[in-house]
């Protein structure tokens, strides 16, 4: 306290004492060097990292220079700064990218679901960009670009070198605009050309078994098996909406099971595919992120009136990728459905959208994997993955690539507004619609649920929901 410091004055005042004066300028002194002597050590390892930084650049600093000196036109500092950084990115992997400030606003729209383009989702796979999935009832789906097709070239300008992110803005365009695709197909020895229109790529994501006179989806396959069905195209932000609106006509109509068809869903949003999940959990984990430095973020399910407890047959192919992964990967850890089709795609890694320059550019950067709740990350690239990417099938049912693109035929029949079609189309789609879905790996999911013994459990949940229900592996 400041009388601690104080003595007496024989006149009646108080002064400081000059001992303690004395201490006070002693040890601002001896802090003053500390600080000093801090920055003296700390100088070495600052001028060694800036001496580092200017090392690693001075290469690019250098034909920035010459680039402006010597070049035959004249160039703009903006030019060779997006170069550089769009090189950077191509270096890091194919998922990364750079969005320069006249693109930021039809990225967010893509990201979003709503944009012109051909609509398509692609990966890298043995090296070769290739299609996941053309998204159902988008342009390319319809001009009969299938999953598994490698791309070539785009407009005659060949793919090789490219990111990916450089192809998706490739790809978008003016409605109606042409896109001359050659895709590399399996069975063909010569590449296949084929034009697609852009267009409008704001599409729904919940399907159902066949399309009602009013042109809404039907979610029960027979009134008589009480077998729902239900097909994802893909994860946006109305995919729950939609979801949960078809499991709740399901629930009315009392379903004994539920098929969930993610097979050429190439993924999308995240929080979509961990609300899906949510939906058939009532605690654990469903999936975390894990970063360079493992860090790991959790998502976990909560219980909660909107879950049901019917069992679920998923459907997946190798087209099936992302968050159609965290989907049938967690649910399958958990026992909570049995696995039918063939193993996915391995695709699990996690992009954010990071903000430059205040707003008016980003970078779009992969900055985790996904792992499910096993420990398993399912990323295919993943250094060390060794065999344990993706998710594999409980039963394995593969297709042949006759058999898969009849699926996709069969679909696009279906996915058409009711309008235009021929009348005879139409009466055969609402008579016999079975016959569109009796592939080989939905007649499997069918027979698990008809056929299969699922036991029940003895516990009974909150007031008002059904007795739960789960599913054991064949």
């Amino acid at each position: 306290m400041l009388a601690d410091c104080l003595r007496v004055n024989p006149t009646g005042g108080a002064v400081f004492d000059e001992s303690v004066d004395m201490q006070r300028h002693a040890l601002t002194w001896v802090v003053l060097f500390a600080v000093i002597a801090a920055m003296f050590i700390q100088l070495p390892q600052m001028a060694a990292k800036q001496d580092s930084v200017i090392h690693t650049y001075s290469t690019l600093i250098e034909v920035d220079a010459l680039a402006k000196q010597r070049f035959v036109e004249s160039i703009e500092d903006e030019r060779l700064v997006d170069g550089a950084i769009r090189g950077m990115m191509l270096k890091l992997d194919p998922y990364s990218g750079y969005i320069a400030p006249d693109e930021l606003a039809a990225f967010e729209r893509r990201v979003h679901g709503d944009f012109i383009g051909v609509g398509v989702e692609l990966g890298i796979h043995d090296g070769h960009f290739t299609i996941i999935a053309p998204l159902e009832g988008g342009p390319a789906a319809l001009s009969g670009v299938l999953p598994g097709d490698q791309l070539l070239a785009i407009d005659g300008v060949a793919t090789k070198g490219l990111s990916l992110f450089d192809i998706e803005e490739m790809l978008t365009g003016r409605a109606d605009s042409r896109a001359e695709l050659r895709l590399q197909r399996a069975g063909h020895e010569e590449p296949v050309e084929i034009t697609v229109l852009r267009g409008p790529v704001a599409i729904g994501t919940v399907r159902g078994f066949r399309r009602l006179e009013d042109g809404t989806w039907d979610h029960m396959l027979d009134p008589d098996d009480r077998i729902g069905y239900v097909r994802v195209s893909t994860f946006c932000d109305n995919t729950m909406r939609d979801f949960d609106a078809a499991l709740e006509k399901l629930v009315s109509a009392d379903a004994r099971g539920l098929i969930l068809d993610l097979r050429f869903n190439p993924g999308g949003l995240m929080q979509q595919a961990v609300e899906m999940v949510d939906r058939f959990l009532r605690d654990g984990a469903i999936v975390s992120t894990v970063t360079r430095r493992k860090a790991v973020h959790e998502y976990h399910a909560t219980d909660s009136e909107s879950d049901v407890d019917f069992p679920v047959v998923i459907l997946i192919n190798e087209a099936s990728a992302s968050s159609s992964e965290i989907v049938a990967g967690a649910l399958q850890d958990h026992g909570r459905a049995v696995i039918v089709g063939e193993r996915s795609f391995g695709k699990g890694s996690v992009q954010h959208l990071i903000p430059l320059n205040g707003q008016k550019a980003a970078v779009k950067l992969t900055v985790a994997y996904y792992r499910l709740p096993s420990g398993r990350i399912i990323h295919r690239q993943l250094r060390g993955a060794g065999d344990s990417w993706g998710v594999k099938p409980d039963v394995e049912v593969r297709l042949t690539n006759e058999e898969r693109k009849a699926v996709l035929d069969a679909r696009r029949i279906l996915d058409l507004p009711p309008s235009p079609r021929p009348v005879t189309t139409k009466e055969f789609l609402y008579s016999a619609p079975l016959d569109l879905y009796l592939d080989r790996q939905f007649s499997a999911a069918r027979e698990v649920i008809l056929h299969h013994r699922i036991p029940r459990g003895s516990t009974e949940k909150k007031q008002g929901r059904r007795r739960c229900i789960l599913v054991s592996r064949p």
